[in-house]
């Protein structure tokens, strides 16, 4: 399809219009060369009407820098520039002149036009519209000059008196061009001139014969149907043109390329001057174009059809109002993001830091180390809660031996500890007393209670109110705050007779038990908030993962612990902060913080080789006495919530400063540093150390255990959302509580080894193992499990086995049997529980 012709003069000199289609146009058969044609007719009449053209000089189109040809010419004839080919040539040629004229030729369209041409003159100044035409095809000779302003072009008229640019007028209608109604029609002053036109189209064919090298489209091959229009090439479609610097190239069929897609147009880039179709008398001629060495030509069409011109002006407008409704939407819409150097959008994903929860912007940050301890810390930490088990209720523990009621003093053993749980009670500090376990020769009490030995009062914990600790926590001054979290070692040989307990307000209290009242605190540097602690297992070092709401930046502070003389036979005669002890705490020193490779760390675990034990006496320090039990090994595995990742702090070098500042009087110096973030798909939800190897529960429901240098090993489900990950204080297996599955499940060796569900669990939120009786001698054995029920404000137990007393009395048998609950004012997170030897 030809090009249309600009709507205005000012476009006309800007931009050439198109070509037309040379060759190969189909023969017409014949008919009335002055009746109105249809779209395919009319460019019919273009293509013969192209021969009686004399040659002017051509236009070079300002939008093109630079030489440019066209490809080597190819076996079968693509379609000419501007038009789509609707089915193949004829074969027959014997009706046609050499040009494809038919007998009756021009017909009367291209006679109105010649005609037209002929009063103005063929690219002349004041005239019509060019028709450049090409040169011998010699690569690189050049072709005629312009003639002068107002000069005529060789071959030409010139008729000054004519009106302006019959383009600028009724640009819809174009009535002038063709003598219809509703405009004056330009024709009828100057009667039709057949035999000077034939004569002249018949002297530009003889020369244009001699010009020419080569006819590369002389025997046209059929061509493939046209394509449909939204594969029809955007050189159809001027109106794009103004959004487009050039227009397409026609070096494919032009069913090869889909609408819109656009190609770098070959112009003639021989030395010539531009003659515009209508040069307005102040405008200069365009500079000089270089060389062109394309063999062929660039013809510009003449007015399209009119049916034709609606269409293009249609679809044109069309493609502008989709272009701007387009820009409407972009203007909307949120500004897309540049894609990085190394791959785009995708790649700049990836190089982004992962978070689990993309909510914890600067803002959230700030809002949640406000919120630490309260129940929007706990519901952004832990999830929410999965609704219980849906299993059958587990049976009762049984047994003649079973107690009824507490033993208190009458008990030899008992376990004992701190719960952690979330109140808003006055009066309460969020942390109990209680008792899990109870025995006597004959008897075994197994129902978790408030109190320790020698009461059932332990709601809240007495050692805050009272005592060295409580003497400790009003000299700091301020308010406590609400309990974080709470631990003690969990693969220790001492009695770790006090749980260390983080408080919002970046308190460090311990509390202990029965045999061990009288603790410490100590205040974490200014800006630290708590979110989780740790203790290395010879109870040396307090490790406390902290969030800094100015800085916005995460670090492991390190307390070194010192015990209380005379408590027990493996304590030292002298506070050692920073030697293994058997954690009745005395003392306590914050060391120093090692900034971490994340923000916002949430959990920690720890792991020390230090070698004590509770027999043995360590008294003072003489020499290198007991140096032997000082830790050669340790390390703390941290884990980032939001960013999903962890990372280890070497703790070696820290554990042996500490005990060569005792030992050898020399100065310590904090120079642990963390390791590299490693990355744990699924978001760590808490991690557990343990000799050589660790593990970490991420929220999709896995356990992945680590070996030293955090390499996975394996990966176990365990359900969906576990919440606390620890290592079993008797059985040595990691034990994960799954809250949105309220199970909990023993980990080893990337299987589950067992599990325990009950319908009694609302919302288990942390499960733990207590430590074993049979220490000092004693004979007396019971694995129990402790699960905080969080929603369901209890503290349950559940039997693990068979439990038995020093007289041979047993209580349970195989699997996991009930226990009994403690009733919390609250709701509980967790508890922390060791031996009571007295």
């Amino acid at each position: 399809m030809p090009s249309a012709a600009p709507e205005d003069d000012s476009a006309s000199d800007q931009y050439q219009r198109p070509g037309p289609a040379l060759y190969g146009e189909p023969a017409q058969s014949g008919g009335d060369p002055y009746e109105e044609l249809d779209a395919e007719a009319r460019r019919d009449e273009w293509a013969a009407d192209l021969g009686g053209v004399p040659e002017v000089p051509r236009q070079s189109d300002p939008r093109q820098a630079g030489p440019q040809a066209f490809p080597d010419p190819p076996t079968a004839e693509p379609a000419p520039q501007g038009h789509t080919p609707q089915g193949p040539p004829p074969q027959d040629q014997g009706a046609q002149g050499e040009w494809g004229e038919v007998p009756d030729w021009p017909p009367k369209s291209s006679q109105d036009w010649m005609h037209q041409q002929s009063q103005t003159g063929w690219g002349l100044a004041g005239g019509g519209s060019t028709w450049p035409a090409q040169g011998p095809g010699t690569p690189g000779d050049a072709a005629p000059a312009a003639p002068e302003q107002g000069a005529p072009a060789e071959g030409g008229l010139e008729f000054p008196e004519l009106r302006s640019d019959p383009y600028e007028a009724d640009v819809y209608g174009h009535s002038q061009y063709r003598g219809d109604s509703g405009g004056q029609d330009l024709y009828q002053s100057d009667p039709y001139q057949a035999d000077r036109l034939q004569a002249e189209a018949q002297q530009a064919r003889e020369q244009y014969q001699a010009e020419q090298s080569f006819q590369p489209f002389a025997t046209p091959e059929p061509q493939q149907p046209a394509p449909a229009f939204a594969e029809q090439p955007a050189a159809q479609f001027p109106p794009e043109s103004q959004f487009q610097p050039a227009p397409p190239e026609p070096q494919q069929s032009y069913g090869d390329h889909p609408f819109g897609e656009r190609q770098e147009s070959a112009v003639a880039t021989e030395a010539v001057e531009a003659v515009p179709a209508q040069r307005r008398p102040e405008e200069s001629a365009a500079p000089e174009a270089p060389a062109s060495t394309d063999p062929r030509e660039t013809r510009v069409a003449p007015p399209t059809h009119v049916g034709v011109r609606y269409a293009i002006y249609g679809i044109g407008g069309l493609i502008t109002l989709g272009l701007i409704i387009g820009i409407v939407l972009m203007l909307g819409a949120a500004p897309p993001s540049e894609p990085s150097e190394k791959g785009g959008d995708d790649k700049a994903t990836e190089d982004a830091p992962k978070t689990e929860d993309s909510s914890l912007t600067s803002e959230r940050y700030v809002q949640l180390a406000g919120a630490v301890g309260t129940a929007e810390w706990f519901s952004w930490r832990y999830g929410e809660a999965g609704g219980g088990s849906g299993t059958d209720e587990l049976p009762a523990a049984e047994g003649d031996a079973l107690a009824s009621e507490p033993l208190l003093g009458d008990a030899d053993r008992s376990v004992q500890g701190q719960l952690g749980y979330l109140t808003d009670e006055s009066g309460l500090t969020g942390v109990d007393h209680v008792t899990a376990v109870e025995s006597t020769d004959e008897l075994i009490g197994l129902a978790p209670r408030a109190g320790g030995k020698f009461s059932e009062d332990g709601a809240p914990e007495l050692e805050l109110q009272e005592g060295t600790t409580a003497e400790c926590l009003a000299g700091l001054g301020g308010d406590l705050g609400k309990p974080v979290a709470l631990a003690r070692p969990e693969q220790s040989a001492e009695i770790n007779a006090h749980s260390v307990i983080a408080f919002s307000s970046g308190i460090i209290a311990t509390a202990g038990i029965s045999g061990a009242q009288g603790g410490t605190c100590v205040q974490l540097p200014a800006g630290q908030v708590p979110t989780d602690v740790a203790l290395t297992d010879g109870n040396e070092l307090a490790l406390v993962t902290t969030w800094n709401a100015d800085t916005q930046t995460g670090a492991l502070t390190l307390i070194a612990l010192g015990d209380k003389s005379g408590s027990y036979q493996s304590s030292w005669s002298e506070s050692y902060p920073g030697l293994p002890n058997p954690g009745h705490f005395a003392s306590a020193a914050v060391v120093g913080s090692v900034e971490l490779p994340f923000t916002a760390p949430t959990s920690v675990d720890a792991w020390s080789n230090s070698g004590g034990s509770l027999s043995l006496g360590r008294g003072k320090i003489d020499g290198d006495a007991h140096r032997d039990t000082v830790a050669t090994a340790g390390y703390a595995i941290v884990g980032d919530l939001s960013a999903s990742q962890v990372a280890v702090v070497d703790l070696a070098s820290t554990l042996e400063g500490l005990a060569a500042q005792h030992y050898d009087g020399t100065q310590f110096q904090l120079d642990a540093v963390a390791g590299d973030a490693v990355d744990v798909e699924g978001g760590v939800a808490d991690v557990a150390a343990t000799e050589g190897a660790s593990a970490v529960a991420t929220r999709d429901g896995v356990v992945h255990e680590l070996d030293a240098a955090l390499q996975e090993t394996s990966a176990t489900p365990v359900g969906a959302n576990p919440t606390c990950l620890v290592v079993g204080a008797q059985s040595g297996a990691f034990i994960a509580t799954s809250r949105g599955e309220a199970t909990i499940s023993w980990v080893s060796g990337g299987a589950v080894t067992k599990e325990l569900a009950d319908s009694r669990l609302v919302d288990p939120l942390c499960a733990s193992e207590t430590p074993a009786l049979d220490v000092k001698g004693y004979t007396g054995q019971a694995a129990v499990v402790l699960v905080s029920d969080f929603e369901g404000q209890q503290l349950h137990a559940y039997l693990d086995g068979q439990a038995s007393t020093p007289g041979g009395a047993t209580v349970g048998g195989d699997g996991f049997t009930y226990s009994g609950a403690y009733t919390v004012a609250g709701k509980p997170w967790g508890a922390s529980v060791t031996v009571d030897l007295d």
